[in-house]
């Protein structure tokens, strides 16, 4: 019985289809443990079959362990199928697919026109070797082969793009939309303080952390210890591979976890195929808890049992994080969730990539995709929560974030609904900036509603950057409704009443001045009531901001309670108000 393919992987291959006629350079983004290998299989398969037999579909790599899994996973998809390997020794050229090694290309071995080449782990393809293979090969030519890159991170780990290799990202799923459906296993992500590091005297080389400052920064007892001791302190447990920064930082790390009694080694690219092979066949058979590396495990190597991803290497890279983490987001029976422990020093530094930065990033990436479809926030197609404002908190796993997220948007939901009761229940038009309000009654005075944790304080501008409450606490919203409105309505104000008579009026030549002069867009049928309501949220914006920076709740909830200070700001708001009564009068 063939493979089934899940839902998204179908959608890739119909989506690669579609495009082909309009872009003959196409690029699939999956997370590690989505099924990259399975998707371009059965991509393979159906262009051999459905659009060109004549040629065969070449299937390049860096790496012996990717093109063995390529040839794997093809014989599962495509039953029957002819490979051949183009590798060292070997130049196995007649062949339904061909898997060619990047480097043997790169030396000069030639091989057929190919009908489709497929790129695995195509971040690779901006080197130098590598472009050069893509040309000769035809690529860039109109009448030549089209190319599909498969990979985890379209970018490369020194930060260069590789949007002059492919011209259009075709099909694109995020590690937070997978485990949002399941198909990968819940993670959470836990930041890591090691004493004195301290990221600021850390060069930069290619983009990233100097491989050798990094080194020196992390390769001596104190930092060696912090990662054991983290370890200990929150996966003791946990099946774990540790990234280190290079073979002497990996080496010590592992010495300092059997001296704490777990079963560590460590491997590397200067170890015979045959020792790393031993290795990595303990680790999977559990007769290693902990295996460690320097960046040897990002690529072609699945371990689908590891639940903890130790990040001895910071690293700027996002691309490079994310090849790290995949060691640990695949499903696993009895594997409940992941662990990502970040190390990061006594100094920020904006750059470092952490767990929660990833998600939030995704997360913000998500929505506004979703956004740009059709100009408007929506939920996802699972319904999940809009989340882009709500930051991942470090030991906190995707799942946990998403509940917190739904439980808060179900809370912004009534507070809407709310505040859509307050609208329709009030006769006058306040502006809302976020979750404040404000009103202008004229002559340039301010009154404001002030969100204080879910209740608000009635608010006056004095004048001078003063502001004065107009109660001694934050109260519900309708409260501070009635209690700011009833100060209003005693001001004999027309200007404020939504239904107004003068709102129904031309736009005055003013008006429409302003509106121009503080680039507002705006038509000109429009009445005086959309001008002022369009120049009022203008101006609010900017009074709402004054008012947040100085008026500090604390304060005045404590002057209030003292009864002579009580006395004078009453006094205060009586004047007020009768000023500004005896100032309409005039006008009248």
């Amino acid at each position: 019985m063939e493979i089934r393919l899940r839902p998204y992987q179908q959608e890739a291959i119909d989506a690669f289809f579609k495009a082909l006629p309009h872009h003959r350079r196409q690029l699939i983004t999956l997370p590690t443990g989505a099924g990259k290998t399975v998707v371009f299989g059965s991509l393979a398969r159906r262009f051999y079959q459905e659009v060109c037999s004549e040629k065969p579909i070449l299937v390049l790599a860096h790496r012996t362990e990717l093109l063995d899994q390529a040839e794997s996973k093809l014989n599962l998809v495509w039953p029957g199928v002819m490979t051949g390997r183009v590798q060292g020794a070997r130049n196995e050229q007649l062949a339904e697919v061909i898997l060619a090694s990047t480097q043997t290309l790169v030396a000069g071995r030639s091989i057929p026109e190919p009908g489709l080449i497929i790129y695995d782990e195509c971040h690779h393809s901006r080197a130098e070797g590598a472009f050069r293979i893509l040309q000769d090969l035809g690529v860039f030519r109109e009448d030549g082969p089209p190319l599909l890159g498969v990979t985890a991170t379209p970018s490369r780990s020194d930060g260069s793009q590789i949007g002059d290799v492919f011209e259009h990202v075709t099909y694109e799923r995020t590690i937070l939309e997978m485990v949002m459906d399941g198909y990968l296993t819940d993670v959470r992500g836990l930041q890591v303080n090691v004493p004195n590091l301290d990221f600021r005297y850390v060069r930069t080389s290619g983009g990233d952390y100097s491989q050798q400052d990094l080194s020196a920064t992390l390769n001596h007892d104190i930092a060696l210890n912090a990662v054991v001791e983290a370890y200990v302190q929150y996966a003791r447990y946990r099946k774990s591979v540790v990234f280190a920064v290079d073979v002497a930082h990996a080496n010590s790390l592992a010495e300092r976890f059997k001296l704490a009694g777990y079963a560590a080694a460590s491997v590397d690219g200067s170890m015979s195929a045959e020792q790393r092979a031993r290795i990595l066949s303990d680790f999977s058979n559990n007769k290693l808890k902990i295996l460690v590396n320097c960046s040897l495990l990002t690529e072609g190597w699945d371990e689908p049992s590891v639940d903890c991803v130790v990040i001895g290497r910071p690293t700027k890279s996002q691309a490079l994080y994310t090849q790290m983490i995949g060691r640990a987001i695949r499903l696993h029976p009895g594997k409940n969730d992941a662990l990502v422990l970040d190390l990061t020093g006594a100094s920020e530094d904006k750059n470092l990539q952490t767990f929660t930065k990833l998600i939030t990033s995704q997360s913000s990436k998500q929505n506004q995709e979703r956004r740009s479809s059709d100009g408007s926030k929506r939920k996802t197609k699972s319904g999940e929560p809009e989340f882009e404002k709500q930051t991942m908190m470090t030991g906190e796993s995707v799942t946990e974030w998403l509940q917190r997220v739904r439980e808060l948007e179900q809370q912004e939901n009534k507070f809407i609904e709310h505040v859509n009761l307050f609208a329709n229940r009030t006769r006058y038009h306040w502006e809302r900036i976020k979750n404040h309000f404000a009103i202008s009654y004229g002559d340039g005075h301010w009154a404001f509603l002030i969100e204080e944790q879910k209740q608000y304080w009635p608010v006056l501008d004095i004048g001078n950057s003063r502001y004065l409450p107009l109660h001694d606490e934050s109260m519900p919203l309708e409260y501070a409704q009635g209690v700011a409105e009833g100060f209003l309505e005693l001001l004999e104000s027309k200007v404020i009443a939504k239904d107004a008579d003068w709102r129904n009026a031309r736009m005055s030549a003013r008006q429409e001045h302003l509106l121009e002069l503080y680039h507002i867009p705006h038509r000109a049928d429009w009445t005086r009531g959309m001008a002022s309501d369009a120049l009022n949220k203008k101006f609010a914006k900017r009074e709402i901001k004054k008012v947040c920076e100085r008026f500090v709740p604390e304060r005045w909830r404590e002057a209030w309670k003292n009864p002579v200070a009580k006395e004078k700001y009453e006094r205060m708001v009586l004047s007020i108000r009768e000023q500004a009564q005896q100032q309409r009068r005039a006008a009248q």
